[in-house]
């Protein structure tokens, strides 16, 4: 595999990973780049100038199989109030009752994986 490259071909090599959709192994194979040479450019230019935005990050959350979960509780007195999980997925919000026994919730969030 050829591994001469600039530091601005390697650059824009690493900018390129963002937009592929395979592996890193993949990655590699198809532009010809040996696997542990990708990682070690990758370190030496800084992983974190190629990291995706918030914004591209957040574009392709609707594609991730990850199920978001927000549950807030209110202390008053010496009392605590829990408020309902609520569970956003693909296609809606399910609200569950805060009370409700965690095996009951895991088996919901596996049924929602299916």
């Amino acid at each position: 595999m050829t591994t001469h490259k600039t530091s601005q071909q390697w650059r824009q090599l690493l900018l390129q990973r963002n937009t592929f959709s395979g592996t890193n192994i993949e990655f590699c194979q198809q532009h010809n780049v040996s696997i542990t040479t990708y990682y070690k450019q990758r370190a030496l230019l800084g992983k974190q100038q190629y990291q995706p935005s918030v914004s591209e990050q957040t574009s392709h959350a609707t594609q991730s199989r990850f199920i978001q979960l927000k549950q807030t509780t209110t202390e008053v007195c010496t009392q605590t109030h829990q408020h309902p999980v609520l569970f956003n997925t693909r296609t809606g919000q399910l609200t569950l009752s805060a009370d409700l026994a965690t095996i009951d919730i895991l088996t919901i969030i596996k049924g929602l994986m299916v």
